[in-house]
């Protein structure tokens, strides 16, 4: 894909306009003919894309931008607010905005954002466009047909060591063919149209998954799928295929344990919680799920633990351990307090407090 240099005057910025539901357009809002990523970085980066196609999520790239040149990635009238967007370039940091896409290493197209690692993707946090930001007028008095971002609002040179930055997880697992005997929190199960059945269960460094490909008795399938979404257990077997967060198993014992203090808080933060910066960033949490939104427009789904300790966070716990629920990037946080009403996070490494209130009604 092929970068071409645009006038400095493109150079439009990329920000938030005050939010609305939904994901498209307003009628009175700005009409742009396109959409351009602009690299007014020092280097050379790489550039993916996501959006809505048609009712269904699809992400594409990546364009190679050298510095100071721009790429139209979309052509034609733009038919949503919102577009996600994600950069790479080696010792830089991306800002991402916790909004979950499939990726692979090279030229891509792929449709859909779940179960990435599953089918054999990669899986990366993105940031998002909001073109309901009007872009300025160009110099000579000519309006701006395409909508233009710009990536320095989302990257930044990385600090404290060299390699390139990435965020990515290989979907590709190694055959590791191990026994286990694991406590783990059961998430769910899903039937797909094939009939296979993928079950999910949640422990502290990533997910089990469990399949009716005949490597596991029947009747354990069975009871897995008679059980509630947070239910503790304990489990036993062989892994079949590990990935860094992702474990296919076969399974030879199930048992339901006692519940734990951190099996306990878990279920205390069950619910809707709204945050008290951004009353459209919510998300609701499920058994040991939590669905992430912006107003009613879904983003993303992570896998939930309540754990001691978390990667390479310091201090005391206890600790919300978040990793995408296709085996993407884990995120911690130190749980500062939970009341009935009220939970305040701190989002590690940067400390950064959120506060959220809980907001048990519908979704619009």
């Amino acid at each position: 894909m092929r970068a071409r240099l645009i006038l400095a005057f493109l150079l439009a910025p990329l920000g938030l306009a005050p939010p609305v539901q939904g994901e498209a357009a307003g009628p009175d809002g700005p009409s742009y003919a396109g959409l351009e990523i602009c690299n007014d970085t020092a280097v050379p980066q790489s550039v993916s894309l996501a959006y809505r196609d048609d009712g269904r999520w699809m992400s594409h790239g990546w364009w190679a931008l050298p510095p100071e040149t721009c790429e139209r990635v979309l052509d034609g009238p733009l038919k949503n607010r919102f577009y996600y967007f994600r950069s790479e370039a080696q010792n830089w940091q991306f800002l991402d905005e916790r909004i979950s896409f499939c990726t692979a290493p090279g030229e891509f197209t792929i449709y859909g954002d779940r179960d990435c690692a599953i089918r054999g993707y990669d899986s990366a946090f993105f940031a998002k466009i909001d073109t309901d930001v009007p872009a300025p007028p160009s110099s000579s008095g000519q309006p701006v047909v395409a909508y233009v971002a710009r990536l320095s609002h989302h990257s930044r040179p990385k600090t404290g060591g060299a390699g390139p930055l990435s965020t990515v997880l290989s979907g590709a697992g190694a055959t590791a063919d191990s026994a286990f005997d694991q406590d783990v929190t059961f998430q769910g199960c899903e039937k797909r149209g094939d009939g296979r059945v993928i079950c999910k269960l949640v422990m502290g460094a990533g997910q089990l998954c469990v399949t009716n490909d005949g490597m596991t008795d029947p009747a354990i399938i069975d009871r897995l799928q008679a059980l509630d979404p947070g239910t503790p257990l304990r489990v036993s077997g062989k892994s079949l295929t590990s990935g860094d967060r992702v474990t296919f198993a076969s399974l030879n014992a199930l048992t339901k344990r006692e519940e734990t203090r951190h099996d306990l808080m878990l279920d205390d933060l069950a619910g809707q919680w709204v945050s008290q910066a951004d009353a459209y960033d919510l998300f609701v949490i499920e058994g040991a799920a939590r669905r992430n939104f912006y107003g009613s427009v879904e983003t993303m789904t992570e896998l939930l633990s309540v754990q001691t300790a978390c990667d390479d966070a310091t201090g005391a716990g206890p600790y919300l351990v978040a990793q995408a629920e296709d085996g993407g990037p884990t995120h911690c946080y130190r749980i500062i307090s939970l009341t009935e009403n009220e939970l305040v996070l701190s989002y590690m490494p940067r400390g950064t407090e959120l506060r959220y209130q809980r907001h048990d009604l519908p979704l619009n």
